[in-house]
């Protein structure tokens, strides 16, 4: 219920916003900034890339308020505004695998403490796995476990069906589960 009120919320903000109320603004952005840059971040792999992506939303945001119609839950819109702004990123330039290489070396170089140690290089080999996979697939698993939408909500922002979504996610699941078992990371003992 929390949510669907703060939805409300939101979509109160975006009518504020629309009439350019700069207040609105600041609530959104304080809002949505950080989520949005964390999820570009986790598809281009890079910070600049990433703050780039997240600026241009916000500024889409305040722009394009006037053309939310509440067909959709507020973050829905926006999180639709960044997949496409992620992807055209990502068009633009050809993905580099020079960061997995640079968090390799940087987690075979760390002496710390066992169980830091295990922790970093496991979420380091997490990281490395989800870089792995297709963009759709890795599109699918961010918006689902680190934004926490629904198969609708996600179908509504990737333009597809539910059940293309369902897919997707099954596939992805499937991936990654057998590059994490390839890494000896899960998988039979």
């Amino acid at each position: 219920m929390r949510t669907h009120k703060r939805s409300l919320e939101d979509g109160r903000l975006l009518e504020l916003v629309a009439a350019g109320n700069h207040q609105a603004f600041r609530e959104i952005y304080d809002r949505y900034y950080k989520r949005l840059y964390l999820f570009s971040y986790r598809l281009l792999g890079e910070g600049e890339g990433a703050k780039e992506v997240a600026n241009e939303v916000m500024l889409e945001i305040w722009r394009g308020a006037k053309r939310f119609r509440g067909e959709s839950k507020p973050s829905t819109w926006m999180f639709g505004i960044a997949v496409n702004k992620v992807r055209k990123e990502i068009k633009k330039r050809p993905p580099t695998h020079k960061d997995l290489e640079t968090v390799e070396i940087t987690a075979d170089n760390k002496i710390t403490q066992d169980d830091a140690t295990y922790s970093s290089e496991l979420r380091d080999k997490m990281r490395m796995a989800i870089n792995s996979l297709s963009r759709e697939h890795r599109e699918v698993l961010d918006m689902t476990y680190y934004q926490g939408l629904s198969i609708k909500e996600i179908a509504e922002i990737m333009g597809c069906p539910s059940n293309t979504v369902k897919t997707r996610m099954f596939y992805a699941r499937k991936r990654l589960g057998g590059i994490l078992q390839q890494m000896g990371i899960g998988g039979e003992a």
